[in-house]
Parts: C-alpha cells; sequence; structure tokens
C-alpha cells in the first residue's frame, strides 16, 4: 500500500511524517478554498530537498489554470502535481504537456451520488491518477475537511476506474484498515488525521500508527 501524508507546513511536520517512513509527502501551494495548510513555494522548495531517497515530493494546488500550475511547480521546484482545482480536460492536457515525462499528475475528485464514473473520464488520458477526497459545503474547503468520504461509492470508481485510485478524504491511524478493505485504492493520502496540537513527538506517533495499519491491511489481504 502507497502512502502519502500531505499538508507539510514547517521542518517539524516533515520529521514527524519521515519518522514513518511514507512513500510520499505533500506540500500545498496555490490557495483558492479556505485550508489551514498552505505553504509558500519557496517553502514547499525547501523542505522538498531535504527529503531523503525515495520519498517523492508532491504539489498539491487549488489552482487549475495551467500557466499558473506551472509557475508554482517551477518556484516550488516540484514536478508531481495534485489538482484540487475545478481544471478541465483541455487545463490538464496543457498541464500535462509542458511536464517533464517522468512527472506524475494527479486530478482530485469528489463524486456526488448521482455521479457516475465516465464523467470523469475526459481526464484519463492526461493523468496517471485520480485522487478521491471529500468537500465541505459550509465552508467550501477542499481537501483537508477531516471529513470521512462514501467509501461504498469510492470502492465503485475503484472498480470502473482504468487508472490507479489514490483514497483521501478523514483517513485516521483507526479508520485507514476500513477505508482499505472496503475501497481497495491504490494508495491512500492522509492529513488531518495525523496533525495533533501535541507536537512534533505526538504527531510523529500518529504518523507511525497510521503507515502500519496501512501497511498491514495491505500484508494480510
Amino acid at each position: 500500500m502507497r502512502i502519502k501524508i500531505c499538508g507539510i507546513r514547517n521542518d517539524s511536520d516533515l520529521k514527524a511524517a519521515l519518522s514513518a517512513s511514507p512513500d510520499a509527502v505533500g506540500f500545498l501551494v496555490g490557495q483558492v478554498h479556505p485550508s489551514p495548510d498552505f505553504v509558500l513555494a519557496c517553502t514547499a522548495r525547501r523542505l522538498a530537498r531535504s527529503l531523503p531517497p525515495f520519498v517523492q515530493p508532491w504539489l498539491v494546488t487549488h489552482l487549475s489554470k495551467p500557466e499558473e500550475v506551472l509557475d508554482l511547480a517551477d518556484a516550488a521546484a516540484v514536478c508531481n502535481i495534485q489538482l484540487h482545482g475545478e481544471s478541465t480536460p483541455e487545463e490538464v492536457s496543457a498541464i500535462r504537456d509542458a511536464l517533464p515525462p517522468y512527472a506524475k499528475l494527479v486530478r482530485a475528485v469528489h463524486p456526488e451520488p448521482q455521479d457516475a464514473f465516465y464523467q470523469y473520464a475526459d481526464f484519463v488520458p492526461f493523468i496517471d491518477a485520480f485522487l478521491i477526497d471529500t468537500l465541505n459545503p459550509k465552508t467550501g474547503q477542499v481537501g483537508g475537511t477531516g471529513l470521512t468520504g462514501n467509501w461504498i461509492r469510492a470502492a465503485r470508481f475503484v472498480q470502473e476506474s482504468p487508472l490507479p485510485v489514490i483514497l483521501a478524504g478523514g483517513l485516521t491511524p483507526a479508520n485507514v484498515a476500513r477505508a482499505i478493505e472496503r475501497v481497495r485504492p491504490y494508495a491512500v493520502d492522509v492529513n488531518t488525521g495525523v496533525k495533533t496540537s501535541g507536537g512534533r513527538e505526538e504527531s510523529a506517533l500518529l504518523c507511525r500508527a497510521f503507515v502500519k495499519a496501512a501497511r498491514l491491511t495491505d500484508y494480510q489481504a
């Protein structure tokens, strides 16, 4: 099971995340919707440069216009991009064409009860994976909401998608095993589920508990 720890804001967050040996970490840059986790591109660049080998940095952004997204990626020196905005297939295609061939591109989706996979099929030629996340309709927050998604709907999306699907949305050390068992995603992505006001050591414990639960569940399956 591949695991990304997202919403890295500073050195303390990064050390806590790396103590769990994740596959990737995410830096939120380019804010549109409410979120407490966004950082400047220069901060993401500095933190990404300190990553050890085999831990991949990801740029996570609300922006959708190709020139804005690409400028951010250049400023942060991170080529793997996770789009959480309202990017159209045409915009995603333009971003794909401008990225180096080794870069990875993920489009976040928030399926509603009436949605079927075919509504997202136009993105398939241009991205490497979908990410299913939750949004908060009251605040407008997209991603990092702490709200748990509909796993039955997510499982159906996984079955219908020809691309890998990453599961996010309200995942915690306590529920990630059940989520993996029900949804069978390619990877899981956590943010608020490992955030705490108790300091780096407490956050590190949560990160390690999350990664252990996810990998053990995948191994048993």
